[in-house]
């Protein structure tokens, strides 16, 4: 990343600065913005394109160490040097320039103009008034009353040009360009989160995140892990803006830094108002207004950090000790400020009642600051604050450090409801977070052992999690009902069993149930424990491609996409990436599709709540070999191992994934008596979904009418419209009956799902071919390809060897056909068209063949005039 980042975002004002240059109205500009923001790298464009349009095109830059020196800068200008004073300067530097420029127009670029010594200041100004040259200068925003532009703005009007932060989207633009490939989502969002748009930021930020490793290349994907880190070259740059501020100036940035966002009254009573005006002015702090009141915080994040950094300890006490009485003051006993005052003194190290930490503890871990939470709780040394720092360490996905607290919490806690419900989170987080059944069935048997039957429902969460994901789905029904009944107290636990449910019916056959559960607000999105939203939003994804509602399908997974990167959960963002390509999969955008399978893979590693781990790498297997990725499917082959259940949702798509692959490398015997018992033992199980999918690919492998009977038997038993189409499928494959396979590949084409209306078409045309509808079937061949190309290349092994449509008719042919279906014979449209007769039964010989027919009368009734 030495090279010169490509120009992102900026083509509005490079097209304003050009045309400025084209018209010469005005001979000064002005290019203006924070530090980082771009204003170099744009005159750099305009530099290059100047040159190139005829202009001699020179670049100074001022600097504060040649502010001192006269003509320190535009000496520059020039071989030799200049005469001592400004006339005989004007005189050499005007000489020199004619002569290089011989009859070219001059375009001086100045960097940091506001930096120029009063001589050179003076020196510019007079030779773009006398001799005709135009400067293009850039400058901080705070700069624009400094002497060097007010001395341009002597000569008239200077165009200003305001460079703005980069956009989000501007901004992931840019680090895919920087970087030479795709970022994953959250990825994106961490980085924005620090540079906020400032290219020269991102620069040096990427930069720091490559040398450190914190930013690496997975599965062809650049990923961000851990927080950012500085790197030198940006601890300067930001100290160099700051290192500008006065002491009080320094003093209000540090209280809005800690206080942050903080209350508008706040800051009007700690920080004297002309000082934050000026703060607010230069850019540095930016007041928000809310639905109530206005809040306040440092316009950067890096400019916040480094505030922050800059304070002393026995100083950072004593500001947020201030912090908290001056809200505490002006606040009317908000619950929000509450959260704040406490949060304050605990960072303060100041005394604060274990019920108040408590209580706000809670607040801030239903609120989504799970970070917050742990720390109000590691203030609180009793087996209630060892309860809720585990329950903080679990909503943040760290399983080790919370089982160790929880454990503690259960020893200790008095009340058995209390301790139930204690005992039912770590054996969740044993089972989900740690991947130790053995140790989570232990906590719940002991448990029940211990504890008074009374609470025993206390415990239901866990039990019911672990039948639901080891695939024992009449005990998960079950345990999923009584929960139901007996809903725990803890809020944590509450969204543990949020996704059950939905899990369950989608898994069971009815996915349409479920989504309509969500439809009607049956089902709460967790707001407290960012996985287990993504994994319930994921199985909404779910059951609207299972229920044949691929549109809703495909917005859905979008949105929730982003609020899973926003909600900053890794595992979230994996698993909300996979209901992208899974959508994307079924609407045929194959390349797509393991794009963001592979953002997914990219994400997820051992700490990954294994289910989630296994859903992504089976699933992402699946698709990869629909799409011919053996590499792919290998890969995740070796990664996955033993990590799931054996007859768990995994386990099953693992099992769909290894059917693909037979089928790929042209083992569909092999693959058929696969998906024969994956079936038969998830129609045992109850698994009425897999059982479904199995069959669907087995009547594709190896049409039949047991497998189309045995699928019409799932799909009834189901509450999916797709799975009946599924069906009817299987049922006009094994028939090779056209007819009802050109209504379904319409039929497909409208519900959204690409690749099977790509297969439907190609046995519809297959069929046609068989029955002797040569017209029919090439016209199939013809809509087949054109598919095909829609799905980056898709045809399963089983469609057989690719088939291109013939070409259409020539000129000559098309006249041809036309005089021979009036009835005329070869001789007779010989002689009227002046061809021999072997040209003319040539041209019908291809035209037959292109159309599908084989004599003049079917020619007569069926060629398209």
């Amino acid at each position: 990343m030495s090279t010169p980042w490509p120009l992102v975002g900026r083509r509005r004002e490079l097209d304003r600065l050009l045309d400025s240059l084209d018209s010469g109205v005005t001979r000064c500009t002005l290019v203006t913005g924070e530090a980082g923001i771009g204003k170099s790298r744009l005159a750099t464009e305009v530099l290059a394109e100047a040159g190139r349009r005829g202009f001699l095109a020179l670049r100074v830059t001022a600097t504060p160490g040649w502010q001192s020196v006269p003509f320190g800068v535009l000496a520059q200008l020039v071989a030799q040097p200049v005469g001592p004073s400004v006339v005989e300067a004007f005189r050499d530097v005007a000489a020199r320039l004619r002569a290089i420029a011989a009859d070219r127009p001059v375009l001086v670029v100045v960097d940091d103009v506001n930096w120029l010594d009063d001589a050179s200041s003076a020196l510019l100004e007079r030779l773009v008034a006398g001799e005709g040259v135009r400067v293009l200068a850039t400058a901080r925003s705070e700069a624009v009353a400094s002497p060097a532009v007010t001395a341009l703005r002597r000569l008239g009007p200077v165009e200003r040009v305001e460079l703005a932060a980069m956009s989000q989207e501007e901004t992931a633009e840019l680090i895919q360009a920087m970087l030479g490939g795709p970022s994953d989502g959250l990825t994106l969002a961490t980085v924005w989160q620090a540079v906020r748009g400032n290219p020269l930021f991102l620069r040096e930020m990427l930069r720091g995140g490559r040398q450190t490793g914190a930013l690496a290349r997975r599965r062809g994907v650049w990923t961000w892990r851990g927080t950012p880190l500085e790197h030198p070259h940006l601890s300067d740059l930001i100290a160099e803006t700051l290192g500008q501020l006065g002491p009080d100036e320094i003093e209000a940035l540090q209280y809005v830094a800690h206080g942050e966002p903080a209350p508008l009254p706040v800051v009007e009573r700690l920080v004297p108002a002309q000082v934050a005006e000026r703060l607010e002015e230069r850019g540095l702090i930016e007041l928000t207004t809310g639905e109530q009141r206005g809040l306040v915080r440092v316009a950067h994040p890096l400019y916040a950090e480094a505030a922050r950094a800059s304070t002393g300890a026995l100083r950072t006490r004593r500001i947020l000790r201030e912090l908290a009485d001056a809200l505490e003051d002006t606040s009317p006993a908000q619950y929000e400020d509450h959260l704040r005052v406490v949060s304050w003194r605990c960072e303060a190290d100041l005394a604060v009642d274990d019920a108040d930490l408590l209580a706000a503890s809670e607040s801030a871990l239903l609120r989504r600051g799970a970070r917050l939470a742990e720390r109000l709780a590691r203030r609180v040394a009793s087996p209630r604050g060892a309860r809720q720092l585990g329950r903080a360490l679990v909503a943040q996905g760290r399983g080790e450090e919370a089982d160790e607290h929880l454990r503690r919490a259960y020893d200790s806690l008095d009340d058995p409801r209390d301790r139930a419900e204690t005992a039912a989170l770590r054996a969740v987080n044993l089972f989900w977070g740690l991947r130790r059944p053995g140790a989570a069935s232990a906590v719940l048997a002991d448990a029940a052992a211990a504890l008074p039957a009374v609470v025993h429902d206390g415990l239901l969460t866990a039990v019911a999690a672990m039948a639901v994901f080891d695939g024992r789905i009449a005990e998960g029904r079950d345990a999923v009902t009584r929960l139901g009944q007996h809903p725990p107290r803890d809020p944590l636990l509450g969204m543990a069993g949020a996704p059950l449910l939905p899990y369950l019916l989608v898994f069971s056959g009815q996915p349409a149930r479920a989504a309509a559960m969500f439809d009607g607000d049956e089902v709460t999105f967790p707001q407290a424990w960012p996985t287990m939203r993504a994994a319930t939003q994921a199985l909404h994804v779910q059951a609207l491609v299972m229920s044949g509602n691929l549109a809703q399908a495909t917005e859905s997974a979008e949105a929730y996409y982003l609020d899973a990167v926003d909600r900053g959960s890794a595992d979230g963002v994996a698993l909300l990436a996979l209901m992208v390509g899974n959508c994307r999969y079924h609407r045929g955008r194959l390349g797509d599709a393991l794009r963001w399978l592979r953002e997914a893979r990219a994400l997820v590693d051992g700490h990954t709540l294994f289910p989630i781990r296994g859903y992504v790498l089976s699933v992402s297997a699946w698709f990869a070999a629909q799409a011919g990725a053996a590499r792919d499917v290998r890969e995740v082959r070796d990664e996955l191992g033993g990590s799931f259940p054996a007859h768990s949702g995994p386990a099953d798509f693992w099992g769909l994934a290894e059917a693909w692959t037979h089928v790929a490398e042209g083992r569909l015997a092999v693959a058929a008596g696969q998906l024969t018992a994956l079936a038969a033992q998830a129609r045992e199980d109850g698994v009425r979904t897999i059982a479904a999918q199995a069959l669907h690919l087995l009547s594709r492998v190896a049409p039949s009418t047991s497998a189309a009977s045995a699928l019409r038997q799932v799909a009834d038993a189901c509450d999916s419209p797709l799975f009946g189409l599924y069906a009817d499928l299987a049922a006009a494959l094994a028939g090779a009956d056209p007819d009802p396979l050109e209504e379904l590949a319409a039929t497909f084409g409208q519900w959204g799902y690409t690749t099977l209306e790509l297969e439907a078409t190609i046995a519809a045309g297959a069929a046609r071919r068989r029955r002797g509808d040569h017209r029919a079937a090439n016209a199939h061949a013809a809509r087949a390809g054109k598919l095909r190309g829609h799905c980056d290349a898709y045809w399963p092994a089983w469609c057989g060897r690719v088939e291109s449509a013939p070409s259409p008719l020539t000129g000559r042919e098309r006249e041809i056909c036309e005089l021979a279906a009036t009835g005329l014979d070869n001789t007779a449209i010989a002689h009227r068209l002046r061809l021999s007769v072997r040209t003319v039964e040539n041209h019908l010989q291809r035209s037959y063949h292109k159309l599908g027919v084989r004599s003049r009368l079917e020619l007569a009734g069926s060629f398209p005039g």
